[in-house]
């Protein structure tokens, strides 16, 4: 369960650089692996800008819960999935596909998740699951680039899906190295004398603004962080910087194309090999 340990009885968020980057399949192969501890709550970030477009009448991508699993989703999207649901709270919120509820899998089979477009709906809900002991674990479907709404969510890992091809293997090796470098920045809830403490984004304007001669810097998590790989790298050559709340990277899930596995850690640097789950249902058979 390489990329996943940690997941069991815990928040975990996947989210990716762009669409068509497995997100969804990555959510299909985590389901199983992380239901062993017990029924999965699953739910998904906002709606789907193409879903929204294509209207509730039409094919999307939809995940496969058994038995206990509870989910987030529209009363429209409900009746037209194959697994049946209890209704174990409906939401104050209406979806512009529905009215938007949480169920619980009276009968295993498929569904497409609706999430809240407010997201301390969607953080409400993880919240009532966790207390009412209805999901042993949760999955969310983050949507594409949006690490940051995710952090608002709390307490939570996350994992990142990319499709790689020869085209895109540059510019997107170079973000992973640096998503991984953010994420290993230190943890230090409450820095003391001598560290400044900043609130707020750190991009290339608060950078330059920053003290002559300061040596450390913290941040609330690195999701607030908005520079350049390059950027970054030169920022950390001159500053201890740590972050006050963790968000743990328990992998990238990559997929290939026409591209081998021995360029593509070339390109990223051996060093993140055991952070990169290759794509799942390959390694699995």
């Amino acid at each position: 369960m390489k990329g996943l340990e940690g997941a069991a009885g815990a928040v975990t968020a996947i989210t990716g650089f762009e669409k068509g980057s497995g997100k969804t399949t990555f959510l299909n192969y985590a389901l199983p692996q992380v239901r062993r501890a017990g029924p999965v709550a699953v739910f998904s970030i906002g709606v789907d800008g193409a879903l929204k477009a294509r209207g509730a009448g039409a094919p999307s991508p939809e995940i496969r819960v058994e038995q206990g699993d509870v989910v987030m989703t529209t009363d429209v999207f409900a009746r037209s999935a194959t697994a049946s649901f209890e209704i174990l709270e409906a939401l104050p919120v209406r979806s512009s596909l529905g009215r938007l509820f949480l169920g619980r899998a009276l009968r295993g089979g498929t569904v497409t998740l609706v999430g809240s477009e407010h997201l301390s709906v969607l953080a409400e809900a993880i919240a009532q699951v966790r207390h009412m002991g209805w999901a042993a674990s949760v999955l969310v479907d983050g949507a594409v680039s949006r690490i940051t709404q995710v952090a608002a969510l709390g307490d939570l890992s996350f994992a990142f899906t990319a499709r790689i091809d020869r085209g895109n293997l540059a510019r997107v090796a170079a973000r992973i190295r640096n998503l991984s470098l953010l994420a290993s920045l230190p943890v230090d809830p409450g820095p003391g004398e001598g560290v400044l403490q900043l609130d707020g984004p750190l991009g290339s304007a608060q950078l330059a603004g920053l003290p002559e001669g300061l040596q450390r810097l913290s941040i609330e998590d690195f999701t607030k962080v908005f520079l350049e790989p390059l950027e970054l790298e030169r920022a950390l050559q001159r500053l201890e910087i740590s972050v006050r709340r963790e968000f743990r990277l328990l992998c990238f899930a990559v997929t290939l194309r026409d591209v081998g596995r021995p360029e593509f850690l070339q390109a990223v640097g051996e060093s993140l090999n055991d952070v990169i789950l290759f794509n799942p249902y390959e390694a699995a058979s």
